[in-house]
């Protein structure tokens, strides 16, 4: 059965957060607010999922986690290394990985994260370097879809999907939809990766007639039937992550 949560049911647990800064790095503070909240291990691809909002200026230095992870840029711009992000850039980083910095702009930046496994805390590098896994580095990027006013997107021929991060033979993938009114958004098949969650980030969808807002996460096992949305009156923007099915 599907997980489904909202960021606005995840405003009662949002909680305000140092950023530990190294030497000669800004640092700063964040708000985090989960929609989905850990379980298990690191092993146990138990989904989790949170809404981090790293105000401005803030920078979050380079780390590693010591799970899979997707990121979707909601709000706000930044950069993430030497890269500009803004709505919807969509970033992987496979376990024991470093990424980053994360620098937040004059508008802050705010993002999802979306998990399969506990995970311990960032890693920060190079300082926690030595506790890094020797395993393959993968991190991918693409680049930001942008976001379609409601007049803009009612007025739509066709559902525009976009390839957030392209299909790997290992099943990772992302795919932005931007749809009118009364489309059907349909997955991939979820046992060709590990799991998939899917974010409203604007409109309204339906889904096994449960009515579902701007904000919505869904996550869907590899042993479930495909996801299948319909878009509401104003159409809806729609992110659909697979984490990839085999990892090291």
């Amino acid at each position: 059965m599907a997980i489904i949560n909202t960021i606005n049911e995840a405003r009662s647990n949002r909680r305000e957060r140092p950023i530990p800064s190294a030497p000669g790095v800004l640092g700063g503070f964040v708000f985090r607010s989960d929609l989905i909240l850990e379980t298990g291990d690191a092993e146990s691809d138990a989904p989790n999922c949170k809404l981090i909002e790293q105000q401005p200026g803030a920078v979050l230095q380079s780390h590693f986690h010591i799970v899979d992870q997707f990121q979707i840029m909601v709000a706000g711009e930044g950069l993430l290394g030497k890269h500009k992000v803004w709505p919807f850039t969509v970033h992987f980083a496979a376990k024991h990985t470093g990424y980053g910095p994360i620098t937040a702009g004059e508008q802050g930046l705010h993002y999802m994260v979306f998990r399969l496994g506990k995970d311990s805390g960032a890693g920060y590098l190079p300082e926690q370097r030595d506790q890094m896994k020797d395993l393959p580095r993968r991190h991918v990027m693409g680049p930001p879809v942008g976001s379609l006013s409601d007049t803009a997107r009612t007025t739509l021929a066709h559902t525009l999907e976009h390839n957030a991060i392209a299909a790997q033979p290992d099943g990772l993938c992302a795919t932005a939809y931007q749809a009118p009114a009364q489309q059907t958004i349909l997955g991939p098949e979820p046992k060709t990766g590990r799991g998939q969650f899917a974010y409203i980030a604007a409109g309204s969808a339906t889904h096994d007639e449960q009515q579902l807002v701007a904000g919505t996460v869904i996550f869907i096992t590899p042993t479930e039937p495909r996801l299948e949305l319909t878009t509401g009156p104003v159409g809806a923007e729609i992110l659909l992550m697979q984490f990839p099915k085999i990892t090291v």
